[in-house]
């Protein structure tokens, strides 16, 4: 048998031999304290837990348009030839009323 192998046994000897020494009852006023936490935090009413989710849902909706706003914004400005056509008189053309 190893060095290890017989330190080990007699380690694991002497700690079968030696006892609880931690009290195993809970410290004096415990359950009262935890009680009294418990009793002191108000529960989720409904209408906060929709609050959250709704300000959630906000924030999303207002993102989502951010981006869709920025993937538009090259349609949204003008250029030289979409003034030309929003100058045009296309219909007093098509119909040479004059």
């Amino acid at each position: 048998m190893s060095s290890f192998d017989h330190q080990w046994q007699k380690l694991t000897a002497l700690a079968r031999q030696a006892g609880e020494s931690r009290d195993p009852a809970a410290p004096f006023g415990f359950a009262t304290r935890v009680a009294a936490l418990a009793g002191a935090q108000p529960s989720a009413s409904p209408r906060a837990v929709f609050e959250r989710l709704a300000l959630r849902g906000l924030i999303v909706a207002a993102g989502l348009g951010v981006v869709a706003v920025a993937f538009n914004l090259s349609g949204v400005t003008t250029s030289a030839q979409t003034d030309a056509y929003a100058a045009a008189d296309t219909v007093g053309d098509l119909l040479d009323i004059s």
